[in-house]
């Protein structure tokens, strides 16, 4: 599918060989299902850029390397100092943010974020994780709520999974593993609710 449209095999190999005129192209598959003699990928593009060098640069592509491996939620500890278990996240999806207070990107989100969670309520994790001290961020959500579990204080946290770009969304599936990695969603709202709907099946 293109923008919301359904195209042949050929249309689509079409239009990723012109975008990969921009850059160099990855391919994320959302949704597959059957109808007739037809598979139809629902499928989200991304296309890399490359810095004055010419070089690629992807800003993600450290949260990337945890793709399809178990995020490690055992190296964060909760408000009490006390670090989760490693099942902590199993048993539904799990969206996880990364955010700062000064990051506009991260603010602009916000109210999406909290439409997810109004959406999925308990049958999905949701999990905001910053550097920042716990007593900054309750200052910050006095006047502009998260309504997701905040994890604070995670600066040594973040530094060893080498995070450096915000925001950051990850989402797991069931079993704590990342599936799929965002930057910032504004505008991504069908793709992560599609995206949710199929892990919670």
């Amino acid at each position: 599918m293109a923008n919301g449209k359904v195209l042949s095999q050929e249309e689509f190999n079409k239009a990723k060989e012109n975008a990969s005129k921009n850059g160099k192209i990855e391919e994320s598959i959302l949704k597959s299902e059957t109808k007739n003699d037809s598979i139809i990928n629902t499928t989200r593009i991304t296309i890399i850029t490359k810095d004055e060098d010419g070089n690629y640069f992807d800003p993600y592509s450290e949260p990337k390397k945890l793709l399809y491996k178990h995020f490690p939620i055992e190296n964060f500890k909760n408000n009490a100092k006390k670090q989760f278990s490693q099942n902590y996240l199993k048993g539904k999806p799990t969206f996880i943010n990364f955010w700062f207070r000064h990051c506009i990107p991260c603010i602009n989100e916000i109210p999406l974020l909290n439409s997810l969670k109004e959406k999925y309520g308990d049958r999905v994790n949701f999990l905001s994780i910053t550097y920042e001290n716990k007593k900054s961020v309750e200052e910050f959500l006095k006047k502009k709520n998260i309504n997701f579990k905040h994890i604070t204080d995670s600066k040594k946290q973040l530094d060893d999974l080498n995070y450096s770009s915000y925001p950051t969304n990850l989402i797991l599936d069931k079993n704590g593993n990342v599936k799929y990695v965002f930057g910032e969603i504004s505008n991504s709202e069908d793709d992560l609710s599609l995206i949710l709907d199929e892990l919670l099946k």
